[in-house]
């Protein structure tokens, strides 16, 4: 019941997607030609780049060989038009208050929705309500803080290229901030290629400590 339940609402959300997905360029285009009246390369450019999301998650169905999920897609669409087509090109980050407040309000939602997509994927073995309720709400909680991070990241790295102080690090010098969050997303990689050295058999502090502790508090071995 539940299965034909969510297909046939995935089928509903099909026939929307494709308009959405008009009304998405139709939006990009705007946004792209009145950055060209105003003489803004910034926004006529990044007009543009955001119909590449059209073609992008094309590829992306064909290169994984993704079925339906019709849904998300529309919710793609929705939240790249107020953060990218919007926020980003047609500058409402700076232009509308708390607009931005809004979209990363938003990123929250749709991030975390797109984590329990993948924490679903990885436990594909397992029946859906058989899945550790406790491990996919903390798995969506670190993965939509650490998406949080890396864009602010990206946000911050991005700034002189683009001539768009958004983080107002000019005003209040978050730059130390920002520095450290830099050196621990090196810290962090580092510490993933140890996990991964280790899913080869080798032997490593952190991953020992991590193994160490979880089989003295009720964990087994595979």
């Amino acid at each position: 019941m539940e299965f034909d339940r969510l297909m046939k609402k995935e089928e509903r959300f099909h026939g929307a997607v494709r308009i959405v997905r008009v009304l998405y360029a139709l939006l990009g285009i705007a946004v792209a030609v009145g950055g060209a009246l105003r003489h803004s390369s910034y926004s006529l450019l990044l007009g543009l780049s955001t119909l590449l999301l059209i073609p992008a998650l094309f590829l992306v169905r064909r290169l994984f060989h993704f079925a339906g999920g019709w849904q998300i897609e529309l919710y793609i669409y929705l939240f790249a038009a107020l953060g990218w087509s919007l926020g980003g090109a047609a500058e409402w980050y700076e232009s509308v208050p708390y607009f931005d407040k809004l979209v990363h309000t938003l990123s929250g939602v749709f991030v975390s929705m797109l984590s329990l997509v993948l924490f679903r994927m990885v436990e594909r073995a397992r029946p859906i309500p058989e899945q550790g309720k406790a491990a996919a709400c903390l798995f969506m909680l670190f993965a939509s803080m650490a998406v949080a991070g890396v864009f602010e990241l990206c946000e911050f790295a991005l700034a002189p290229l683009v001539g768009r102080d958004l983080q107002h690090v000019l005003d209040t010098g978050v730059t130390d901030t920002m520095g450290d969050m830099f050196v621990c997303l090196c810290g962090t990689l580092v510490s993933v290629a140890l996990l991964l050295r280790s899913f080869r058999g080798k032997h490593e502090p952190l991953s020992d400590a991590a193994n160490a502790f979880a089989l003295q508090n009720g964990g087994r071995m595979a």
